[in-house]
């Protein structure tokens, strides 16, 4: 199990899926407080990304912005 800052999940959102697909599990923190728990849904079909695939830089600031909602 890891733990990262959520900035630097935002920074690293496919690198952390790919490991999370793998079977590892993440833990999303802020402020070093445990926030998100990031796992493979077993019921889903498990998609492999690789590093080279980009992110839509714009998604991951709604989903931060939205954690960051939640827990304020």
């Amino acid at each position: 199990m890891a733990q990262v800052e959520i900035e630097e999940a935002s920074r690293n959102l496919p690198q952390l899926m790919a490991r999370a697909v793998s079977g590892e599990e993440i833990i999303i923190a802020q402020a070093s407080k445990p926030v998100v728990r990031l796992v493979l849904m077993e019921e889903a079909e498990p998609v492999v990304l690789s590093e080279q695939e980009e992110v839509d830089n714009s998604l991951v600031e709604d989903m931060l912005s939205a954690f960051e909602e939640k827990i304020d």
